[in-house]
């Protein structure tokens, strides 16, 4: 059965988070305009040029945090902020499809990047980005 492009979408952010280099949590995001064209995609990952945390550890592990705590300690992008990088000022007025909730951070930056509307595919455990 052919899926209706909210699936269609949610199908492709699955796909893009397998390119994530964290081991404790892959996530993708894609943005995609009004006319269903996508705009960008981005996974969590490593910030660029640096070694990636599956290939020299993860320092949240290194501290006992649990996911969702410590962000500020994590040495990642985020997959909203990657797709927002990437899309620049082509992400307004488009839909963010992600498989996790946006942190509070991600949230604000997807907000004052003209988002309208965010599809989400999956669970996270910091919900405070939807306030």
């Amino acid at each position: 059965m052919r899926p209706g492009w909210d699936e269609y979408f949610a199908l492709l952010v699955e796909v893009v988070a397998l390119r994530s280099t964290c081991y404790r949590r892959q996530v993708g995001a894609l943005v995609a305009n009004g006319d269903k064209e996508i705009v960008s995609t981005g996974f969590n990952g490593n910030v660029r040029g640096a070694l990636h945390c599956d290939e020299v550890g993860c320092v949240k592990d290194e501290m006992g945090l649990k996911s969702g705590e410590g962000a500020e300690w994590c040495t990642a992008v985020h997959a909203e902020q990657n797709a927002l990088i990437q899309a620049g000022k082509k992400s307004r007025d488009s839909t963010m499809y992600v498989n996790a909730f946006p942190c509070k951070i991600c949230a604000r930056q997807i907000v004052n990047a003209g988002i309208m509307r965010v599809v989400i595919s999956g669970e996270y455990t910091d919900k405070d980005g939807l306030r």
